[in-house]
């Protein structure tokens, strides 16, 4: 009897893992990892966007996903972010050969480096792209120069932004900026690798030490906080985040 109640806990568990898989998709982030058993259609129901639009913030990304993918998430299916990317395109996309960068890139079709990285969320570090990967151009007359304007176009109000962490080992979120702040901990607010927030951009601010802090937005209320602190640049002048913020 123990034998067989162990066997129906392990086939349930089976059974749970997918779905388990899919929940931790709700409220998505801008940026997501794609988890086993994750669809295009099914990211794009949860995260209340549609395939098209995914596919049109991910240049290259075709009808199948693999476990570790890092996707762009528009918001919503008819968002102005979506609106505004299409219009912005109009050049077409560039597939990246051997020894190209961003800006001989940029030379190359007439437009900057911050003009791409507009057009392509996706890319986090300007300095890091491969041979194969396919990116957007900006079409020509571009109203998009850099994250203030991407911000605008995902419906982000003035005064805030958008950052991505960088440091790979992650920073710590405080209450307030200042490491004698005590610490946020939580895993639904959790300034990993890789992980988007919305920051207050007049929040900039340089603690005795001269790191720089800035204020940044939970989507939802973390043990009484909506709110939270991270270091983006330390005292000796590196960055955690892009982009860099003095």
């Amino acid at each position: 009897m123990t034998k067989r109640i162990l066997q129906w806990i392990l086939i349930g568990a089976l059974l749970v893992a997918p779905f388990a898989s899919a929940a931790a998709w709700s409220g998505c982030a801008s940026y997501a990892v794609v988890q086993w058993g994750d669809t295009l259609s099914s990211l794009a129901s949860l995260c209340g966007t549609t395939v098209q639009a995914i596919q049109a913030a991910n240049p290259g990304v075709g009808s199948w996903l693999w476990a570790g993918q890092v996707l762009y998430i528009p918001t919503g299916s008819s968002s102005t972010y979506t609106t505004a990317y299409q219009g912005q395109v109009s050049n077409g996309t560039y597939t990246v050969q051997w020894g190209d960068s961003l800006g001989n890139i940029a030379a190359k079709y007439g437009t900057t480096t911050s003009g791409i990285l507009a057009v392509n969320p996706r890319i986090w570090n300007a300095d890091l792209i491969y041979p194969g990967e396919v990116i957007n151009l900006p079409g020509a007359g571009s109203a998009y120069s850099g994250q203030s304007e991407l911000a605008a176009a995902m419906g982000i109000p003035a005064g805030y932004s958008v950052l991505k962490v960088i440091n790979q080992k992650g920073l710590y979120i405080r209450t307030g900026p200042g490491i004698n702040y005590p610490t946020i901990e939580s895993s639904s607010a959790s300034a990993v690798y890789r992980a988007s927030f919305i920051y207050t951009k007049s929040s900039v601010t340089v603690d005795s030490l001269g790191y720089v802090w800035v204020q940044i937005t939970f989507d939802q209320t973390v043990h009484g906080y909506s709110t939270g602190w991270i270091m983006v640049k330390d005292g000796l002048g590196n960055y955690y985040t892009n982009p860099n913020i003095n």
